[in-house]
């Protein structure tokens, strides 16, 4: 690594507010001296309240949010390269989801949760455009939980990302914009669609969820004069959508190492950053003590090698974004500031 070298590492979500609420007994003891060092030497910055997707630009120097379902589809190699006339429609993700019944609502149960086959999932796929041909749709398959509608030219659409709909009821979150009558009844449709579908009827059978609907979200169509190119950068994550967001920016792609020491550094890119989208994903899942557990993980597999890198000059500066309600930003010198003294993480805010 040369002196050059700078790092993001977004983890969304770690240090959520009320996650270290919660936990302050347990945070009064914990001691993380390299994590406790980073954030007391740091400048500190607000974090905007902006959506995961926007934050994944933001953080990637975008001065316009990336278009979710172009990201997502290039990314899944759905849209086989940016320069091909597919690249410039306008593009929307229409996922695989559950919709349950509640009071007078229906609450959403994202792909993620649903365990989708790919033998499945091509069969709605192609019930659906079977059914919809004459309206000249036509669902794309992209991995088993990615659908997408690709259309010649933009719509006036307003959706709701799904991760924020998710386990909600869907009424406040419907499609909005003048299309929007026409996407709210494509919904309804394929519910109907779907109930008696073959691959429904055995999902009822051996007691699994069902996929009985779709949501409409993430649309957009991507604007290249808009994209600020970083070839001298490299994207580590795991979603598609990150995948597809370092093929626009001309950046390399690799997954997140297991740890610092695995990092190998491309002879090429000097800009680094690491999206922890996996293990954010399971973050609400977590015990209390599990947590806590993933925390001391992370100082001995981050943190702490990370620290070291600063103080030899490996690296030149980190920005960290945590899930608080600030983000990190620390540079070798930074480490000289002696007198800001190591908090306990339950004074952070």
């Amino acid at each position: 690594m040369q002196q050059r070298d700078v790092l993001t590492l977004w983890m969304p979500d770690l240090l959520h507010p009320q996650r270290i609420a919660e936990a302050e007994e347990e945070l009064k003891k914990l001691r993380l001296p390299a994590l406790q060092t980073l954030l007391a030497r740091a400048d500190k910055f607000p974090v905007k309240p902006q959506d995961f997707y926007e934050q994944a630009s933001y953080l990637f120097h975008q001065a316009e949010s990336l278009p979710i379902a172009v990201c997502r589809a290039l990314g899944d190699d759905v849209i086989s390269r940016l320069d091909s006339a597919e690249a410039s429609q306008y593009w929307l993700c229409v996922d695989p989801v559950q919709m349950i019944p509640d009071r007078d609502s229906l609450v959403l149960i994202p792909n993620s949760e649903l365990a989708v086959t790919r033998q499945e999932s091509s069969a709605l796929v192609t019930s659906f455009n079977e059914h919809f041909a004459e309206d000249g749709i036509r669902l794309l398959l992209g991995d088993d939980t990615h659908w997408y509608l690709a259309m010649p030219q933009a719509i006036r659409l307003q959706t709701t990302v799904i991760d924020h709909v998710a386990f909600k009821p869907i009424n406040e979150f419907y499609p909005q914009g003048s299309a929007a009558q026409y996407w709210r009844q494509l919904i309804n449709e394929t519910q109907m669609l779907f109930f008696n579908h073959p691959v429904n009827e055995q999902r009822r059978l051996q007691g699994m969820a069902e996929i009985n609907s779709i949501w409409v979200w993430g649309q957009g169509q991507l604007d290249t004069t808009q994209v600020k190119l970083r070839s001298n950068a490299a994207v580590y994550a795991q979603q598609s959508f990150f995948k597809g967001m370092a093929k626009i920016c001309q950046s390399e792609f690799n997954a997140v190492p297991l740890n610092f020491q695995n990092w190998h550094k491309s002879s090429q890119a000097n800009e680094h950053f690491f999206v922890f989208d996996q293990m954010s994903s399971q973050l609400d899942g977590l015990q209390l003590l599990e947590w806590v557990a993933l925390l001391q993980q992370l100082e001995k597999d981050w943190f702490a090698p990370l620290l070291q890198a600063l103080k030899s000059g490996q690296i030149k500066e980190v920005l960290l974004d945590i899930g608080a309600q600030y983000r990190y930003h620390c540079q070798s010198t930074h480490l000289k500031r002696f007198w800001r003294m190591k908090k306990s993480l339950h004074k952070m805010h």
